[in-house]
């Protein structure tokens, strides 16, 4: 029999009504159909296995490849920069667990018979083609993954116009189905064929496009000293993230008393201070090796260039003082052996990323992508907890990879205490803590919780650092000791040019200071971060000519030109690095007047939302 008259017969026996009876006289009447004979109806198919096999598997794999295949590695490729683990450490087990979850798709599917196996076969491919759609045709930009919270409730006609989309393009299977089984069969076949080999093509693509130096993200740093100070000579950054002039402002309104423990503690508020770069990465790699990120060449290779060539550290370690670096790796240094015999604290154990965990991250990211909008809010993810992946694969030593976690740092200094190096000349010591930056999962107390306000979790990390400078007094080193709380960046948004200006919070106790006044001093020096870093070194009895002024060096009517860099949006806000303008300060940074556009070019190697 041929497959024409195969699928008739199919069709036949599933539309096939009860037996009929016959008239006394002599008309067949058809008999009422019993439950039992709709329920047979449902199931009634003289196909042979084989046909529905191969529907089954073209129809299961078009599932598994678009959402679990495809789309991880989609993710994965555009992103490498947020991830620290490798392609080598991914795709085995997501192509083993994707094979896993097609053949068992396809043998179950495929002894389904009659009408089920039609309606199920037509889900599954409705909400393939439907995914694909909402990705790559429909898309939607609900902001970037970076913590920060997205308002729901404003995109309430926006979720039920796609739910209106999805439905359309649901039922469209159901449609020709009801009307022409042999071309709903055709329909089915096909395009799920199509779908795998347009995937694969992008799929190589992507490779191709890559030259994956970005991939290996080796190392960590280590919390096994991380409260450990030395009897003289400390210089101790606390770098709260995004922790803006307004921020500043914000939590002194708040809690006047933080501004008022502030200058009992000998604290001078610089009012005036330009940041680097607009978000973390480059802002913290560039302050800490004063190597200028152009966007010009693979991520990658700037982490290693900035790394090798920077010389800061090195200058504090070649002085013979202690160099420890506490930020997340992939922002700031990407692999560890860049960083060699310039920080103290980079682990020794190896790297393993936990795979449960790691599959877990990566398909909650694809679901992201690829669900509608009513489903996105159960998987959102902050893209930051990427980097805790590799933490969990090392249950033994967990404890010692450091991550950015401050409602836990503040808990162990409370418990445990700093601890004082008898044997140390002196220590540069780095904190970079989530200040204003989302999430918000610490209140002004330093303790943890669902959620929080930007102010109240920035004014948790002063009490922590005021916690931290009570225990250097009782150690009797707070008078030796420069403490420098600043910012990486200000306020952040998806946009392709400034609105406003960006002014970013910095506060100085310089040593040989015990106390202050009941006024927080303010100063109105025009500085930029190259002056915080030769001040750091300044503050060691390091030569610092090569790097500039420090902050002291600088009047507060001086003139001088600073140069901000912001990696602005294309125009549909949905990349964030897609060109880098320079602008120029003349005056009060506080001013928006005195800003002026500078340079602006295309990046080249982008690192937020590479791949989106």
């Amino acid at each position: 029999m041929d497959d024409n008259k195969i699928e008739s017969s199919a069709d036949n026996s599933a539309d096939s009504t009860a037996p009929s009876e016959k008239k006394p006289n002599g008309v067949k009447k058809k008999k009422r159909a019993t439950f039992k004979d709709k329920c047979l109806e449902l199931v009634r198919d003289k196909r042979p296995w084989h046909k529905r096999l191969i529907t089954a598997a073209l129809a299961s794999l078009a599932f598994v490849y678009t959402l679990f295949i495809f789309g991880v590695l989609e993710v994965y490729i555009g992103n490498m920069s947020f991830y620290t683990f490798s392609l080598g450490d991914l795709v085995p087990p997501l192509v083993l667990l994707g094979a896993g979850i097609f053949a068992a798709m396809t043998f179950l599917l495929s002894l389904l018979r009659g009408r089920i196996f039609n309606y199920i076969t037509s889900v599954i491919f409705s909400v393939t083609v439907c995914s694909y759609i909402q990705c790559n045709v429909i898309g939607y930009d609900l902001g970037s993954l970076d913590g920060s919270a997205i308002k729901w409730e404003l995109f309430t006609s926006d979720v039920l116009i796609n739910l209106a989309v999805w439905a359309v393009i649901f039922i469209i299977p159901f449609v020709i189905h009801y009307f022409n089984r042999k071309i709903w069969r055709r329909v089915v076949s096909f395009v799920s064929a199509l779908l795998i080999l347009m995937q694969t093509a992008g799929l190589v693509k992507l490779f191709i496009g890559n030259d994956f130096v970005d991939v290996v993200a080796n190392g960590y740093l280590s919390n096994s000293t991380i409260y450990e100070v030395a009897p003289k000579k400390n210089v101790i950054v606390f770098l709260l993230d995004r922790f803006s002039m307004l921020a500043q402002n914000n939590v002194f309104s708040e809690f006047p008393d933080i501004k008022e423990n502030l200058a009992k503690n000998g604290f001078t508020n610089y009012s005036n201070v330009c940041g680097s770069y607009s978000r973390t990465f480059p802002s913290v790699c560039y302050f800490l090796t004063g190597v200028k990120c152009e966007y010009d060449i693979p991520v990658g290779n700037y982490f290693k260039k900035a790394w090798t060539e920077g010389t800061f550290l090195k200058d504090i370690k070649d002085a013979g003082y202690d160099s420890k670096i506490y930020t997340e790796v992939n922002y700031v240094i990407k692999n560890t052996n860049n960083a060699e015999g310039k920080i103290d604290n980079i682990g020794e154990s190896v790297m393993k990323p936990d795979t449960g965990s790691m599959l877990e991250s990566m398909f909650q990211l694809s679901a992201y992508r690829y669900c509608p909008i009513a489903l996105k809010p159960f998987f959102w993810c902050y893209t930051g907890d990427l980097e805790k992946i590799t933490s969990h694969g090392n249950s033994a030593f967990a404890s010692d990879i450091h991550s950015t976690d401050d409602p836990a740092f503040f808990a162990n200094l409370k418990n445990n205490g700093i601890s004082v190096k008898d044997d140390s000349n002196g220590s540069f010591i780095f904190y970079h803590m989530r200040g204003s930056h989302d999430p918000y999962v610490m209140d002004e107390n330093g303790n943890r919780v669902e959620k929080a306000y930007a102010y109240q979790q920035t004014a948790g990390n002063l009490r922590m650092i005021f916690n931290y400078i009570d225990q250097l007094k009782q150690e009797g080193i707070y008078d030796d000791t420069t403490i420098i709380i600043m910012a990486d960046h200000g306020q952040t948004g998806t946009i392709e040019h400034l609105d406003d200006m960006r002014s970013i919070s910095l506060m100085v106790k310089p040593a040989g200071v015990s106390g202050g006044t009941a006024e927080l001093p303010y100063n109105s020096a025009p500085l930029d971060q190259d002056n915080i870093r030769s001040y750091i070194l300044k503050s060691f009895g390091i030569d610092y000519s090569a790097y500039g002024p420090a902050i002291d060096d600088i009047d507060e009517n001086a003139e001088i030109t600073r140069y901000f860099y912001m990696s602005g949006s294309d125009a549909l806000k949905i990349h964030r690095d897609d060109h880098l303008v320079t602008y120029k300060i003349d005056g009060d940074i506080n001013d928006f007047n005195n800003w002026s556009i500078e340079e602006e070019h295309k990046i080249e190697y982008p690192f937020y939302d590479a791949g989106s």
